[in-house]
C-alpha cells in the first residue's frame, strides 16, 4: 500500500513558486500554491498542509486555531506584521522567517536613496533633459561629511547601512531599545533616544519593523518639530510614516526630500508623492537581487523540512 500524501502549502506568491516544488518533491511533499483574502480561504487551502510558506497572506489568531495539521509556518521574508505570532506558537505552530536574506540589498538601497537625494541628481537629470546645463538650478547642496546622519533600528540592516555610510558621514547616531551598547560602540555609531536622533540628525534612515509602538513614530509632530529640514528614508515598512503628514512637511518646507521604498497600502502611491521633485518611491523593491531572491526561497523550504525532520529552525527572533 502505497503512504498517504503529504502536502505543504505557499500562500500569496507573487511569482511561480518552481524552486520551492522541486525542493518539496525531492523531499516527498506536494506543494499546494493558493491566494488567500479571508481566514475561510486560507483555512480551507491549508486544512491538509502540515508546513506553509506565507508570501503575502494574512495568518490570525483564528486560523492558527482550525489548521490542526499545521507545523510550521515560515514567512518568507523579513517581517512578521500579517503572521500572529503568538496565536501561532500557542496552537503548537512553529514560526520563523529569514530576517538576513536581503541585509546587503536593503542597506544598499537605502545608501542609494540617501545618495540620490541628498546630491539631488534627479533635479540634475531633469534640467539637462530640458537642455538647460547649469548645476546651480537645484539650489544648496550641502557637503555630506558635515552632516549628522541618524538611523532608526539598529538591527543587521541597520548596522550594515551605518557601516557604508560611516565613511562618507562620520557622525552617525542611532535608536534601538532593545540591543546591547556593544553594537553601537562596535560601529563607532553613538546611542540617543529616538527623539534625539530625530530632531538632531540631517539624514534620516529607517529601518525597524512595524509594531504598534513604532506605528506612524514619523507623525505630523515630530515632523513639525524637526528643525533641521532633514532627508527622510524608509526601506522598512510604510505603517512607519504618516504619509499625509509626511506629504504636508515636504510641501512647507519642513523636510527636504524623502527616498521611500514602502508605503502605506501598497502599492497605491498617494498622488501627491508622484509630482515632487524631491521625492523618490521605488516598488518595494530594495530586498530584491537574483541572490537574495533564491536565498529567500531555498531556506524557507528548508526550514519546514527542518520541522518535518524534527529539528530546530535556523531562527527565531520573535
Amino acid at each position: 500500500m502505497s503512504s498517504p500524501s503529504k502536502f505543504v502549502a505557499i500562500l500569496n506568491p507573487d511569482y511561480e513558486p518552481v524552486v520551492e516544488r522541486e525542493m518539496f518533491a525531492k523531499a516527498g511533499y506536494q506543494l499546494i500554491v493558493a491566494q488567500c483574502s479571508t481566514d475561510e480561504e486560507t483555512i480551507a487551502a491549508v486544512s491538509e498542509a502540515e508546513g506553509i510558506i506565507d508570501i503575502y497572506c494574512k495568518i490570525t489568531d483564528f486560523v492558527a486555531r482550525n489548521i490542526p495539521k499545521c507545523k510550521v509556518i515560515v514567512r518568507a521574508g523579513v517581517g512578521y506584521d500579517m503572521i500572529d505570532v503568538k496565536a501561532c506558537r500557542a496552537n503548537g505552530i512553529q514560526v520563523c522567517n529569514v530576517p538576513d536574506y536581503c541585509t546587503e540589498e536593503v542597506s544598499d538601497h537605502a545608501v542609494a536613496l540617501m545618495m540620490m537625494l541628498q546630491r539631488k541628481l534627479m533635479q540634475h537629470f531633469q534640467f539637462v533633459q530640458a537642455k538647460k546645463w547649469d548645476g546651480m538650478l537645484v539650489g544648496e547642496v550641502r557637503r555630506l561629511n558635515a552632516l549628522t546622519l541618524g538611523v532608526i533600528g539598529f538591527g543587521a540592516i541597520g548596522r550594515r547601512f551605518a557601516v557604508k555610510m560611516k565613511e562618507i558621514v562620520p557622525n552617525i547616531i542611532a535608536f534601538d531599545p532593545y540591543l546591547d551598547d556593544g553594537y553601537f560602540q562596535k560601529i563607532g555609531v553613538k546611542r540617543v533616544g529616538v527623539e534625539d536622533a530625530l530632531l538632531n540628525s540631517d539624514l534620516i534612515s529607517l529601518h525597524c519593523p512595524l509594531t504598534p509602538e513604532n506605528y506612524h513614530i514619523i507623525s505630523n509632530d515630530i515632523l513639525n518639530r524637526m528643525t533641521r529640514k532633514p532627508i527622510i528614508i524608509n526601506t522598512s515598512r510604510g505603517g512607519l510614516i504618516d504619509q499625509e503628514a509626511l506629504i504636508k512637511a515636504l510641501e512647507e518646507g519642513l523636510i527636504s526630500a524623502a527616498g521611500l521604498d514602502v508605503v502605506e497600502n501598497e502599492p497605491n502611491v498617494p498622488q501627491k508623492f508622484l509630482t515632487m521633485n524631491n521625492v523618490i518611491i521605488t516598488p518595494h523593491t530594495a530586498w530584491y537581487s537574483t541572490d537574495a531572491d533564491l536565498e529567500d526561497r531555498t531556506r524557507s523550504v528548508e526550514d519546514v523540512l527542518r520541522v518535518m525532520h524534527g529539528e530546530n529552525l535556523s531562527f527565531i527572533d520573535a
